[in-house]
């Protein structure tokens, strides 16, 4: 996986400090360019009116290079130099995530990695709003930081020894996989692949034409083949040689997936958008969703690339 920009959105709150400390260590690792960005929604009273919006820009400007390369500074190890992009986008309208669509778009960023909460007065959960729709939209892969993680600050903070990538064996979450895979090995990490036997709940129809609901079962012959399955993916999809350790769980997806990389200690957590469904579904607002509001660790969510089977 090719990563040589990485783009961090910050307002420079606490959420905001989480995901750059993260993002430093990505471009340590991957000699990525870091580009810095803090977009200024102008339509919000809580910064700064229409009339001198640009007078402030420049002033903003200035100090989000001072602060960001000033952090920068102090995160990066002596003798050690990140290259900064730092920028500052002003517009007349409240989405900002349009505006963080556009510099991805315009500067061909590989990797985005932003925290889940923003900077108000009243804490604002950014998933549904900012966060949620770079997710669904951007074309790079995006790294969510909770603000709730108990964050290590210094070099304990920069381990990452177990990476998960939850499977449920669609085209996909096999892309997922591999760029898994990419990430454990850049980290030297174990890598744990989950396939979640998930019971679901479906609608029904009696003779008479009354709704009710039913209770679907995965078939037991694929639940007892699912690890062979999960190393047999591992080997198809390519890329680095890193230790595989698989697992089958039973329960809901979300909460199986939580559970398990807590249990773990799981430091990163890799997963498609996408999921496997006679029709193309998308889990956001459901699984995926839910797993990078509660997970106990950073989460890297990837639009994949449509597929037959997804097209099916």
């Amino acid at each position: 996986m090719d990563i040589q920009k990485i783009l961090v959105p910050t307002d420079f709150s606490a959420c905001a400090q989480h995901a750059l400390t993260k993002a430093v260590d990505l471009a340590e690792r991957f000699d990525a360019t870091l580009h810095v960005l803090h977009v200024v929604d102008e339509l919000d009273p809580e910064f700064y009116g229409i009339d001198d919006a640009q007078k402030k820009a420049t002033q903003i400007r200035a100090r989000i290079r001072e602060e960001a390369q000033d952090r920068l500074n102090h995160m990066v190890p002596d003798g050690e130099s990140i290259e900064i992009d730092t920028a500052v986008s002003v517009h007349l309208s409240f989405d900002v995530a349009a505006t963080i669509h556009d510099y991805i778009e315009e500067n061909g960023i590989d990797l985005v990695v932003m925290g889940t909460h923003g900077h108000r007065n009243i804490e604002r959960l950014m998933l549904g709003n900012v966060a949620d729709k770079l997710v669904r939209h951007a074309r790079c892969p995006v790294i969510t930081v909770n603000e709730e993680v108990p964050w290590i600050e210094g070099e304990k903070g920069r381990i990452v020894e177990e990476v998960l990538a939850p499977v449920d064996f669609s085209e996909h979450s096999k892309q997922a996989v591999r760029v898994a895979k990419e990430f454990a090995d850049v980290y030297g990490a174990t890598l744990h692949l989950l396939f979640v036997a998930e019971k679901r709940t479906v609608p029904t129809f009696s003779d008479t034409g009354l709704p009710g609901v039913g209770v679907v079962e995965m078939d037991e012959e694929i639940v007892a083949n699912a690890d062979k399955a999960l190393r047999q993916l591992s080997d198809s999809v390519g890329g680095p040689d890193v230790p595989i350790t698989t697992a089958v769980k039973h329960g809901r997806v979300a909460e199986s997936v939580i559970d398990y990389a807590e249990t773990e200690g799981t430091q990163l957590i890799v997963m498609a958008t996408r999921g496997l469904s006679g029709v193309e579904r998308f889990l956001l607002g459901s699984n995926t969703e839910r797993i990078v509001r509660v997970a106990q660790c950073p989460v890297l969510t990837m639009l994949t690339e449509k597929t037959e089977e997804a097209k099916a």
